[in-house]
């Protein structure tokens, strides 16, 4: 991942205004991007998702496939699962805690949702891993 990447990543997890409904997304506040650039381990990041394994490089396969028609579209009109995306393990602390993120796959952080905590997370993700080597 280029720096560039990273920043973009980093912007699009800011925290924010939603416009629509006026309710704050939870994001980085207090961290700055050298900061994150600091925590960013490429070997780690490499390693695919925290909780499943699934890699970049079959994000972007998957991702390919859903835009390409070959299986039902669920990337909200292509703005997700292109590639690993941060989740919080603990939805309860903030983006700024950086030993509470980690890389994860698009599939991993739709179904962790802000719902499971790690721990009940763990096993639902060994089948979302196991089903999506399967395809």
């Amino acid at each position: 991942m280029t720096r560039e990447e990273l920043k973009k990543i980093y912007n699009q997890k800011k925290e924010k205004l939603n416009k629509k409904n006026l309710k704050l997304i939870a994001g980085f506040k207090r961290i700055s991007f050298n900061e994150f650039n600091q925590w960013f381990n490429k070997d780690h990041f490499n390693l695919g998702c925290h909780y499943c394994g699934t890699t970049n490089e079959q994000s972007l396969r998957f991702y390919n496939m859903q835009r390409s028609g070959i299986r039902p579209d669920a990337t909200r009109g292509g703005k997700r699962g292109k590639r690993l995306e941060l989740d919080r393990k603990d939805p309860f602390k903030h983006y700024d805690d950086l030993d509470n993120i980690v890389w994860c796959c698009y599939w991993c952080n739709n179904a962790k949702s802000n719902f499971f905590t790690y721990e009940e997370f763990k096993p639902i993700a060994l089948a979302i891993g196991k089903t999506l080597n399967e395809i």
